[in-house]
């Protein structure tokens, strides 16, 4: 009988994310929305004390599914700001993202994804605009490592960006250490409802 096969450490690696994951999805599931919103407003408040967030011109932020860190308190003040606000729509291969314009008013329809995007007559967004990037996440490190939905589409995304990498979560998703992987981007800011960590990612 031959000898059972050690699994290789990316693969360990990979199950270990997805055990992660799925814990960071309950958990969130069990958060009630006021305490959701109240985080988020606190993130919110952080993010818009940085630097980076005065200086830059053109922020990507992404469109908050219901139990994630609600960005709309950030759109809303880039705006009020003159910022540009670019966010992310599924390209039709649906295996990268495409950046459109996200201005005040505009219709948003849903991608098939969970998340929704600006229509298809929404102007693009040149990549080498973007100043600044607001990163989802479900879980993230210290280093700047970061656990996200699984796809890698922001893993593949964020490499394109010459950007101030800033990933929002709620202060209970900090863990001591992410399993990552290679081709996983880690950001350069991590900010939650109760800290700022500056991380020596890049």
């Amino acid at each position: 009988m031959s000898a059972l096969r050690e699994p290789d450490e990316d693969s360990v690696r990979a199950q270990l994310k997805a055990e992660i994951r799925t814990r960071r999805l309950a958990t969130r599931r069990a958060l009630p929305a006021e305490a959701r919103d109240a985080r988020s407003a606190a993130i919110a408040a952080r993010v818009r004390a940085l630097p980076e967030w005065e200086a830059a011109r053109a922020v990507l932020a992404f469109v908050s599914m219901a139990r994630e860190v609600q960005t709309d308190a950030l759109v809303e003040a880039a705006w009020r700001d003159g910022k540009t606000v670019a966010t992310t729509r599924m390209s039709p291969a649906r295996d990268e993202l495409e950046l459109f314009a996200w201005r005040e008013g505009d219709a948003l329809e849903e991608s098939g994804m969970m998340f929704r995007q600006p229509l298809a007559s929404a102007p693009r967004v040149d990549d080498a605009a973007i100043d600044l990037v607001l990163v989802p996440a479900l879980a993230v490190d210290e280093r700047g490592h970061r656990i996200g939905y699984g796809k890698g589409f922001y893993d593949r995304l964020l490499p394109r960006l010459d950007a101030t990498r800033v990933a929002l979560v709620f202060d209970f998703e900090r863990i001591v250490e992410v399993p990552n992987r290679p081709g996983d981007e880690p950001v350069d800011v991590v900010v939650t409802d109760e800290r700022v960590i500056r991380t020596a990612a890049r």
